[in-house]
């Protein structure tokens, strides 16, 4: 896809999945949409007036948000369930666990402040350990995409997906960092930039952190360092990873709880096939999150273009 960069157009994800909800309701019956006194946060205000008979808000009760989607995914809906990724992940896990992926149903979460996306708002609201903990449970698909519209065309996706997904959404403001029209397909990784000397793997808001550290080490060290955008976090594209071990340096960035996040999935994928490589793991240390704002803690933990640039320079 060449080099890329996020475009000055600055938005959120829930603003642009606000929208795809209304276009998605418009096209699809099934779909319904679910939270839990997020109505206006989630940018769902426009859709509860457009379609108020498909329009929950359950309040502050996220048990009970997740076994009332259940119902009406045995009915033949299609619910989308929005809240903060910390509560659906451990709050409603049970409910997730056995009354959604157990029968195999299609409701999809999206959950809210990924990583350290939210760190101004403390640990309680950051999503760190959602990614280890749903891609643990048996039947369920997780996904993160690059950038808001990237997140809207993963749920453009889910309407042919069976069974639950769960999309991690990143608080912050994003330009565009993937070329307009951009598919997503799960179980499929997107090679963005060619390389042979070293890859970076990742997935979010990585994305684009990725990429201008792959453009400096062009520039600075002539190192040809490939980027895979692992939006598809479970299915994983573990083709894509092992030929990646190929290049024999492997940096992996998420906005996540190093521990079960990304990193620990390429790992597994690569210890199973018997391959190895130099390989450097980046995202949210096991640690609670201080407050702070998201650059600054990207940066600190050395998952932001600076960091993955430093990484990739250590193992070439």
């Amino acid at each position: 896809m060449g080099d890329l960069t996020a475009s000055a157009a600055q938005t959120t994800a829930k603003e642009v999945i606000g929208a795809k909800m209304l276009e998605l309701a418009e096209r699809d019956a099934r779909v319904v949409a679910v939270n839990a006194d997020l109505t206006r946060s989630s940018a769902l205000d426009e859709f509860a007036e457009r379609f108020p008979q498909r329009c929950f808000n359950v309040g502050i009760a996220e048990q009970q948000m997740v076994s009332f989607a259940a119902g009406l995914a045995a009915e033949g809906f299609m619910p989308f369930c929005f809240t903060f990724g910390p509560s659906l992940s451990m709050r409603a896990i049970e409910q997730i666990r056995t009354d959604v992926c157990y029968p195999g149903l299609p409701v999809r979460f999206i959950g809210a402040n990924a990583g350290y996306s939210a760190g101004v708002m403390g640990a309680t609201h950051c999503a760190l350990e959602d990614v280890g903990i749903l891609c643990s449970i048996s039947g369920m698909t997780l996904a993160e995409g690059a950038d808001p519209y990237d997140a809207a065309a993963v749920l453009e996706a889910s309407l042919a997906l069976d069974g639950p997904l769960y999309l991690r959404t990143n608080r912050e403001k994003q330009g565009r960092v993937l070329p307009e029209g951009t598919a997503f397909e799960f179980g499929r990784a997107r090679v963005l930039r060619d390389g042979r000397d070293g890859a970076f793997l990742v997935s979010g808001v990585c994305v684009q952190a990725a990429l201008e550290a792959a453009e400096r080490l062009a520039k600075e060290r002539r190192a040809s360092v490939r980027v895979i955008d692992l939006a598809s976090v479970r299915p994983l594209d573990e083709a894509s990873v092992l030929d990646a071990v190929g290049c024999g340096s492997v940096v992996v960035a998420q906005d996540a709880n190093i521990r079960g996040g990304l990193g620990y999935q390429v790992a597994a994928v690569m210890a199973q096939a018997g391959v190895t490589c130099k390989l450097k793991m980046l995202g949210c240390p096991d640690k609670y999150v201080p407050i702070a704002t998201p650059s600054y803690l990207y940066h600190a933990n050395g998952y932001d273009a600076d960091g993955l640039t430093a990484a990739m320079g250590e193992l070439l």
